[in-house]
C-alpha cells in the first residue's frame, strides 16, 4: 500500500477501513450496552455479536447496528467528509499550481495557497475526528 493510499484512504472511504481489534471490540461492547439499556432482546443481541464478528470492515457494521441509535456514524456524516476531502484535495492541487506556475515566471510570493489549505485541511481533521469518536466510543445514548 502507498503512502498517499494509506493516508487518504481513511478520508475518502471511511466504511471501507478494515476492523481493527480495537474497533470490533468496541463493537462488542456496544451490543452489550444496547442490551442493558432494553434495545435489545438476549437473542437480537447474539445475533448482532455474530455480525459484529462476521464483519471485515466499518461499513459491514452498519448491518450490525441497524435500528441502534448513536452506534455508527450517520451516513451524512461519511458522505460529508468524502466530499469536503475531494474538495479540499482539489484546492490544494489548484492552489498549488497556480503558486508554482507563477513561481517559473518570477512572481514568487510567499506560500500563500497554505492559509486557504490549513483551514480547509482543519474543517476535514473535524469531520474525520466527528466520524472516528462513533467507532472508538463503546457506550450508546439512552434514549
Amino acid at each position: 500500500m502507498n503512502t498517499v493510499t494509506a493516508t487518504l484512504g481513511p478520508l475518502l472511504s471511511p466504511d471501507e477501513l478494515a476492523l481493527t481489534d480495537t474497533d470490533r471490540d468496541a463493537a462488542h461492547r456496544k451490543v452489550d450496552c444496547a442490551l442493558r439499556l432494553g434495545g435489545l432482546a438476549p437473542q437480537q443481541a447474539a445475533d448482532r455479536h455474530e455480525l459484529v464478528g462476521a464483519a471485515r470492515t466499518r461499513g459491514e457494521l452498519r448491518q450490525a447496528f441497524d435500528g441502534l441509535a448513536d452506534a455508527v456514524p450517520p451516513y451524512g456524516l461519511t458522505l460529508a467528509l468524502r466530499i469536503a476531502t475531494v474538495g479540499w484535495l482539489a484546492v490544494c492541487v489548484i492552489q498549488f499550481v497556480v503558486w508554482l506556475t507563477l513561481a517559473v515566471f518570477g512572481h514568487f510570493d510567499g506560500p500563500w495557497w497554505l492559509w486557504s489549505d490549513l483551514g480547509l485541511g482543519a474543517a476535514v481533521a473535524i469531520l474525520w475526528w466527528t466520524n472516528e469518536s462513533y467507532h472508538r466510543k463503546t457506550q450508546l445514548k439512552v434514549l
